[in-house]
């Protein structure tokens, strides 16, 4: 899995889950918190999405692009199996 991107915020515990899982399983991810101000096109990127829940997962497996709603570990085992 490449190019792996968390969107998340402070407090937020399945944020932590999804990266905690991510680090055991060797999976380098840029985690971006959406309460930082830096992060103002991040936020609107998120807004346009629609959802409200955290974390959103994004990334490219394959040549491919993925986006989840959700922490799930079965869909990311199966990401990382392609």
């Amino acid at each position: 899995m490449q190019k792996v991107k968390i969107y998340s915020t402070t407090g937020c515990k399945n944020c932590k889950k999804a990266k905690d899982y991510l680090n055991n399983k060797g999976i380098s991810f840029e985690e971006i918190n959406l309460k930082e101000k830096q992060n103002r096109e991040a936020r609107a990127y998120y807004r346009s999405l629609g959802i409200k829940t955290l974390p959103v997962i994004t990334g490219e497996v394959n040549g491919e692009e993925f986006i989840l709603f959700e922490f799930d570990e079965d869909i990311i085992d199966n990401l990382i199996k392609k």
